[in-house]
């Protein structure tokens, strides 16, 4: 009874603890979390971190079609992957940039209702998305086809999320711009249905790295050396 009664402790601690440490803790930080604003004299910014929050009813949609399953939302900090050196992945859009995107913070996905850090990398990282993203207009092209864009693309066509309709007088200035092999038949054009155009704008809004509160200054002065 006793070794039972030992068993049964153990494993409670082996499942509670983890549980405890990496779920309930940090969401009764995550509730207690509210914007910082910004010192004009120290930061050189002013408004509130983070900035604004993203385009909820666009978050649902990306969630809906399995987006997170394939893109995560997490630049790494530097010990555990080279997240912030790659190309495109922090609002430095060059080649090799001079500074490199700085590693999520738990306040960056304040004002989300679900914080997207997704479930593994099969895509490039969306976090700062909306700084290298293009036009809506190209953005909504890649959702309906992506091998339109690059012919060895693995992701999925979001058809779903838009109407194919037949052209009534003036075609729409709304209808896609799509190659000649991905073009709709003669007479029809496609058009972004509200749920594609929240996506998009929620794709546009993805921009998690603001400089934190205390820290901008020492970052610009950073980059000033790299610069020169």
């Amino acid at each position: 009874m006793t070794n039972f009664r030992t068993f049964i402790l153990g494993l409670a601690a082996a499942f509670g603890l983890p549980w405890l440490c990496l779920i309930v803790l940090p969401a009764m930080q995550y509730e207690q979390l509210t914007p910082v604003a910004y010192d004009k004299d120290k930061d050189g910014v002013e408004g509130f971190f983070p900035p604004a929050p993203v385009n909820g009813q666009g978050q649902l949609v990306y969630i809906r079609e399995g987006c997170n399953q394939c893109h995560t939302q997490m630049i790494r900090p530097a010990q555990l992957g080279l997240d912030g050196w790659y190309k495109g992945w922090g609002q430095d859009q060059e080649a090799r940039p001079e500074t490199p995107a700085r590693p999520n913070v738990l306040r960056d996905y304040l004002g989300e209702k679900y914080a997207l850090l997704g479930i593994q990398r099969v895509g490039p990282d969306l976090a700062n998305y909306g700084w290298r993203a293009p036009s809506a207009e190209a953005l909504h092209q890649h959702l309906y086809s992506p091998r339109s864009v690059h012919d060895w693309s693995t992701m999925p066509a979001y058809t779903r999320l838009y109407k194919l309709q037949k052209i009534q007088g003036p075609a729409s200035d709304r209808a896609l711009k799509l190659p000649k092999k991905f073009a709709p038949p003669a007479g029809y054009e496609v058009v972004p249905t509200p749920e594609a155009d929240r996506l998009v704008e929620y794709l546009l809004s993805l921009k998690k790295d603001y400089p934190i509160p205390g820290q901008a200054a020492a970052v610009a002065a950073a980059a000033e050396p790299a610069k020169k």
